[in-house]
């Protein structure tokens, strides 16, 4: 399940983030965290179903009105990482099914694998 995270969330957001490696460095790694801090910009934790501990992040950004892009899509060391992000993505889907999920250049392939493997083709009739 998705759960929004909340501002006494940072040090457990932060230990997330820490797993992309381009985000070591502490400076860029902020950078990126006061993007979320925007009214556009959402963090959501991923929990599983009957599970206490989190297993995954997304960030995303309401792009407009038909729009969600998909900014960071990140997954435990322990998680199956296809199939936590899958369901990540079907669940932010399901969210929001009036809205497109797209990817960023980073999460894209992520989302084109989604795309091709777990979602349901919407029908424009």
């Amino acid at each position: 399940m998705l759960i929004p995270t909340r501002s006494d969330d940072e040090k457990t957001v932060m230990g997330l983030f820490s797993l992309v490696p381009e985000l070591k460095d502490l400076a860029h790694l902020n950078l990126v965290l006061s993007l979320y801090n925007r009214e556009s910009f959402h963090l959501l934790f991923w929990q599983p179903a009957g599970q206490d501990d989190v297993k995954g992040l997304i960030g995303y950004q309401d792009y407009n009105d038909e729009v969600i892009v998909v900014r960071h899509l990140i997954v435990t060391p322990g998680a199956p990482k296809k199939a936590t992000n899958a369901q990540i993505l079907t669940e932010l889907q399901e969210r929001f099914p009036e809205k497109v999920v797209m990817g960023s250049l980073d999460t894209q392939t992520n989302i084109d694998k989604w795309r091709k493997h777990y979602s349901k083709p919407k029908s424009y009739n």
